[in-house]
C-alpha cells in the first residue's frame, strides 16, 4: 500500500525523517511538501497536514484527461459505497512550481463538471475547498506533484492546520499561531478565564486571549505593543518568566519564548507537576536542536504524557513546534 503525507512547503525533509525515524515507515519519494511512503494511515503525527492512504498515481498531460482519470478512480473506489452524507473534495499542490495552483483549480473545476453530469445526486453532497474538521474523512483527496502527475485517494486524515485571518491590532504574527492552536485542540480561552503568558512581549498571545474576554498576566521585561499595549484585559508584569509562579491556579498557560526548548520543557514540567493550570499552549523553537529528537523526547516525557496534548507543526509555525492540551 502506498500512502501520502503532505505538510508545509519546505519541510518535507523533516516530514520524511519523522515518518522513517519515529513512525517506522519506509518512504519512497518526496517533493517540497509531500512524501510517499509504504504503509497505512498514520493518525499521531507532527509535520503532516494531511495523510491519505492507498493512493494511486495518475499521469496525464491535459486538464480534461486528468479530471477524467480522477473521476474514473473515484467511481471505481466507491463502487460498493453508499453516499448518504456530505463529503469533501480536496485538491492541493506542490508550492514551488509556478502556475501549479491554477492547474489544480482547473482540474478541480473539470472534475466538478464531470461528476455533476454523471453522478448528480452524489455531486450535491460534495463540499469543495478546505472546510474540514480535524480527523478522518472519506471523500476525494488529490495532490499535484507537477502539472501532469497526481496522487489520488479517498480515505484521508486531516491534522487540523489552517491559515488564520490576521488582525491589524495584533502586535505580532505569533497571534496567528495561538489562534490556529485553538482549532487544533478544540478549546480556547473564555470570558473571565485567567491566563499566564510567559515571555509575552510584544503580546500577540495575550491579545488573542483578551479579545475573548480573558484576563492575561503578560510576564515579560520587554514592552507590549499594538492591541496588547494598555489593554484593560492584559496585566503586564515585568518579571522573569522562568521564575514567575502564580498565587493561585490559573486557567491557561501560554509560553512562546525564543529559548532553547529543553529550558521550556523544564518550565512546563514544574507547571504540570504542581497543576498550576488546566490548559496550555506551548511553543518550542527548534532552530538549534534536532526537531525529530525533540519530538521523540516530548512524546516520551512522563510528565507531559500525564496530560492530553497534541504536538504539531502549525501552518503558521516555521522552525518551531506547538503543543496544546489539557491537564487530566
Amino acid at each position: 500500500m502506498i500512502s501520502i503525507a503532505v505538510g508545509q512547503s519546505g519541510f518535507s525533509a523533516l516530514l520524511e525523517e519523522e515518518l522513517t525515524v519515529l513512525r517506522g515507515v519506509k518512504c519512497q519519494e518526496k517533493d517540497d511538501s509531500a512524501v510517499l511512503y509504504n504503509d497505512k494511515m498514520l493518525h499521531k503525527t507532527v509535520f503532516p497536514h494531511f495523510i491519505c492512504e492507498a493512493v494511486s498515481i495518475i499521469e496525464a498531460d491535459t486538464v480534461n484527461t486528468l479530471a477524467g482519470s480522477i473521476f474514473d478512480f473515484f467511481i471505481n473506489a466507491n463502487k460498493n459505497h453508499q453516499f448518504e452524507n456530505n463529503w469533501n473534495s480536496i485538491f492541493i499542490e506542490s508550492k514551488v512550481i509556478n502556475g501549479l495552483s491554477r492547474r489544480s483549480s482547473s482540474v478541480s473545476d473539470a472534475f466538478d463538471v464531470i461528476i455533476k453530469k454523471r453522478m448528480s445526486r452524489i455531486s450535491k453532497l460534495m463540499n469543495t475547498g478546505n472546510k474540514l474538521e480535524k480527523g478522518k474523512h472519506r471523500g476525494l483527496f488529490v495532490y499535484f506533484f507537477d502539472f501532469n502527475k497526481v496522487a489520488v485517494g479517498i480515505n484521508y486524515y486531516y491534522n487540523g492546520q489552517r491559515r488564520m485571518a490576521d488582525d491589524q491590532a495584533a502586535p505580532s504574527r505569533s497571534y496567528l499561531k495561538v489562534e490556529e492552536a485553538y482549532g487544533i485542540s478544540g478549546n480556547s480561552p473564555g470570558e473571565g478565564d485567567i491566563i499566564v503568558d510567559l515571555g509575552a512581549a510584544p503580546g500577540g498571545w495575550s491579545y488573542s486571549a483578551a479579545k475573548r474576554g480573558a484576563i492575561s498576566y503578560a510576564i515579560d521585561n520587554g514592552p507590549l505593543k499594538g492591541g496588547a499595549k494598555d489593554n484593560n484585559h492584559i496585566i503586564h508584569l515585568k518579571s522573569d518568566a522562568f521564575k514567575y509562579v502564580p498565587e493561585q491556579k490559573i486557567d491557561w498557560l501560554f509560553c512562546d519564548m525564543v529559548e532553547e526548548p529543553h529550558r521550556i520543557i523544564e518550565i512546563i514540567e514544574q507547571w504540570f507537576t504542581q497543576r498550576r493550570c488546566r490548559a496550555f499552549v506551548i511553543n518550542f523553537k527548534f532552530g538549534h536542536v534536532n526537531p525529530i529528537t525533540l519530538i521523540d523526547e516530548i512524546e516520551k516525557n512522563s510528565i507531559i504524557n500525564k496530560t492530553e496534548y497534541t504536538l504539531i507543526h502549525l501552518y503558521h509555525d516555521r522552525d518551531e513546534l506547538t503543543m496544546t492540551g489539557l491537564l487530566i
